[in-house]
């Protein structure tokens, strides 16, 4: 599944090619581009209501790739990590049925036991929305350090994804989006095992994202993590980062980026 719901983090990937920010119309034209171009190779999109849901883009999306509407609002800096998410009041029951909605996503940010009854609060208004509106719900807990301190080993991580899974667990949602577990740095040899681990705890399907990890290792992390449990990937950054900006959207996409999803897209279903 592909994903195209980045914001700010978006906007402030613009910079490796441009020197700015994207705008607000940079980011719509690149997501709706995308949409044309990639949503055919994957078997879901993921978009935001402010900067990609519109008509066209509705229209953009190949009929056999389902669409997954981003719930939360987010609460980020251009160019820094999210800090906190809330629920988007505007994303309604009605509201997916109106897009034709396949799933509702939420991501919700996990810093050890910080917060955890208002994350309690936010998913389970989600998963109630989700099923008012006759869709699937999507959950992503996202680990991060406690405030402006950073992680002191990718073993310190690996355990707090593995603790996210063990408190996430326990709410009924239908599929979970995961860090890649047990990723080290050009090593790769750790993600089959921690995948199992995270398998045995969710109690549902899951599937791995591509923030935190070097483009290069994404389409060996995902073989080892389906090899471990996973059912696949919901992934943007290892597709496309490095193509925002480009002033030939249209050719990079289908020459580089595509090739990327259709590659990791073979790799899931020869497992």
């Amino acid at each position: 599944m592909l994903a195209l719901d980045q914001r700010e983090s978006l906007r402030a990937m613009f910079g490796d090619h441009l020197g700015r920010l994207g705008t607000d119309n940079e980011l719509r034209k690149f997501k709706l581009t995308a949409t044309k171009l990639l949503s055919s190779a994957a078997s879901g999109v993921l978009l935001d209501k402010d900067h990609a849901l519109d008509t066209e883009s509705v229209d953009a999306i190949s009929p056999h790739c389902g669409l997954i509407v981003a719930a939360d609002v987010l609460e980020q800096i251009s160019g820094e990590p999210v800090s906190n998410t809330q629920v988007d009041k505007t994303v309604t029951a009605e509201y997916l049925r109106s897009v034709n909605a396949s799933a509702v996503k939420f991501l919700v940010m996990w810093r050890n036991t910080e917060r955890k009854g208002e994350r309690a609060d936010l998913i389970g208004r989600v998963i109630e929305l989700a099923k008012e509106a006759g869709v699937a719900s999507l959950i992503e807990a996202l680990v991060a350090p406690e405030q402006g301190a950073e992680w002191a080993s990718f073993e310190e991580k690996n355990d707090a994804i593995l603790e996210a899974a063990t408190e996430m667990s326990k709410y009924r949602f239908d599929l979970y989006k995961a860090q890649v577990p047990g990723y080290v740095t050009g090593n790769l040899d750790g993600v089959e095992g921690a995948s199992r681990q995270l398998d045995s705890i969710i109690g549902s399907e899951w599937v791995v994202l591509s923030n935190g990890i070097n483009q290069s290792d994404f389409a060996e992390a995902v073989e080892a993590a389906c090899v471990g449990g996973a059912s696949g990937f919901l992934a943007g950054r290892a597709i496309w980062s490095d193509i925002v900006g480009s002033e030939n959207l249209d050719e990079v996409l289908r020459d580089v980026a595509r090739p990327r999803l259709e590659r990791l897209a073979g790799l899931v279903g020869s497992l």
